[in-house]
């Protein structure tokens, strides 16, 4: 099992030595969005118009984004879309700058198991915009982003929000004992018959002092219930649809709506309470030549791109009225797991699998 590598030191005091910084600018003065746009389009342009975005969504969620935010800021005549679906991918990009040929991708997204590896090879820039700056400048009419999107450190800006809850199969189950939260997933008429993914995916119940006592003792009556471990939150929903196993405890809402728009007989429940991981986070590269065109489209997705984001892959925050886990999040509790929780998930990752039982688990 892949661990979520321990990234604390991304917030020690001596994170300023580790990170190359942009040249200064007065960003702080007058209207920083304004001044955002005008740097992007100086990059943009000496680039010919066009743009290469890596991001791990596939193509039908990726493009129609990417193609809004073209027309949004016509100075961009062309963006490449490259999905970035494995860690490997990402690492590969490392080793590529290492031997001196600097990848092709503009604005890449790095799975924050790779963070480490990036910081220490001092990858990550400090953004030439302070993120507050923008916020605070934003054109009227833009989302105002949560806080818990943006980085405590200035990084970077998270522009999805992944919420997990429980997914059943609507033709396995009556009606009158359909699955309501997270108690039916230790009830012992489903003994057997429920899958569980055995990474850390809901660490934010672990990270949450209004749920870490409650879901500890949740995981343990889980095992108790002989649970199902398999690795693979589609692949746990293609199980469960497929009649294989009943109920899917921790599944994606992104990963469960599109199946079931598409037609598989499967229910998604956001319970009581609910995860919610901000994610997609998009920090500038050492090696790319468009650092406020990064920033721009960090903050375009995390403010004016949420419909958009939610329409095409259900990832929209669930704080958002116009996002359809609005209705489904209202009046619940949703522990999130954000910067703060993220540098944690080594120990949440040790003490899940101590508690699962896994081999090597200390």
């Amino acid at each position: 099992m892949r661990l979520r590598r321990n990234f604390s030191f991304l917030l020690a005091g001596t994170i300023l030595g580790s990170l190359i910084y942009l040249p200064s600018t007065a960003a702080a003065q007058g209207n920083a969005f304004s001044q955002l746009i005008e740097a992007a389009k100086t990059e943009v342009e000496k680039k010919g118009g066009k743009l290469v975005v890596g991001i791990t969504w596939t193509d039908a969620q990726a493009k129609p984004v990417l193609e809004e935010f073209k027309k949004e800021f016509p100075f961009i005549q062309t963006i490449s879309f490259v999905r970035l679906r494995t860690v490997e991918q990402m690492q590969r990009m490392l080793m590529e700058f290492r031997s001196g040929r600097p990848p092709d991708i503009d604005i890449p997204f790095i799975s924050n198991e790779l963070w480490p590896e990036y910081i220490k090879e001092k990858m990550f820039m400090v953004p030439r915009f302070p993120y507050k700056d923008l916020i605070r400048s934003l054109p009227q009419g833009w989302v105002q982003p949560d806080p818990r999107s943006l980085d405590p450190q200035g990084l970077y800006m998270a522009s999805t929000g992944g919420a997990r809850g429980i997914a059943y199969n609507k033709n396995l189950v009556r009606a009158d004992q359909a699955p309501k939260g997270w108690d039916d997933c230790v009830d012992p008429k489903w003994r057997g018959k429920i899958i569980y993914d055995p990474r850390a995916t809901l660490a934010a119940f672990q990270h949450d002092p209004k749920t870490r006592d409650w879901f500890l003792k949740w995981l343990k009556g889980l095992i108790a219930n002989k649970v199902v471990l398999n690795r693979g939150m589609g692949e746990n929903l293609e199980k469960v649809a497929a009649g294989e196993y009943v109920i899917s405890c921790a599944a994606n809402y992104h990963n469960a709506m599109p199946m079931i728009d598409e037609g598989a007989p499967l229910v998604f429940l956001l319970p009581d309470p609910f995860i919610l991981d901000v994610t997609t986070e998009m920090h500038v590269v050492r090696w790319s030549t468009t650092p406020a065109a990064t920033q721009l489209l960090a903050l375009w997705l995390a403010t004016r791109a949420q419909p958009l984001i939610e329409k095409t892959s259900y990832r929209g925050f669930p704080w958002i009225p116009t996002s359809r886990k609005y209705p489904m999040a209202k009046g619940k509790y949703m522990a999130v797991c954000g910067a703060d929780c993220a540098i944690k998930l080594e120990q949440y990752s040790e003490e899940h699998a101590k508690i699962l039982g896994l081999p090597g688990a200390r």
